[in-house]
């Protein structure tokens, strides 16, 4: 399991400035179905018939791909991290410490937390936007970048 995945050369609170964090919770990178060689990350069919199909996964895995290239093009100075959600060790304390930082109450920074566990979740500043499913990745891109531009002109 890896633990996170940080974007290339963002460097969190650096020189003690405010720095801005999005945590992408990915979907898990394993089947842990008990499927064994029955579950598929994607193939719809076998030469046994049918098969439990995985494809829904490989899609999340994949747009939390694509929200990943998009937010580290349109703003290359955001603490862009990618996290699995089985790390409750790291993933938790980093909402709680991102939430506190950027003003979340107790109450919503425990909302958050309790959200953010899902596959798939996207964190800005310790507040999470999206649980468990995700909308069009433009539409998650143009939420993330509107709440930061009203968090830089505040």
């Amino acid at each position: 399991m890896t633990a996170v995945a940080r974007s290339a050369g963002t460097q969190a609170h650096a020189h003690g400035a405010v720095t801005h964090q999005v945590i992408l919770v990915r979907e898990q990178d394993a089947q842990h179905s008990g499927s064994g060689c029955c579950g598929r990350l994607g193939e719809q069919d076998t030469v046994f018939g049918g098969a439990a199909d995985f494809g829904h996964s490989r899609e999340r895995m994949e747009q939390i791909g694509t929200i990943y290239r998009a937010l580290t093009e349109r703003a290359p100075a955001l603490d862009l991290v990618v996290a699995d959600p089985r790390n409750i060790v790291w993933l938790y304390p980093a909402i709680w410490r991102a939430a506190r930082d950027h003003g979340l109450g107790i109450g919503a920074t425990l909302r958050s937390m309790a959200r953010a566990g899902s596959p798939v979740a996207v964190v800005l500043d310790g507040e999470t936007l999206y649980s468990g499913r995700l909308p069009e990745t433009g539409e998650v891109v143009d939420t993330v970048l509107g709440r930061l531009s009203r968090r830089l002109d505040a």
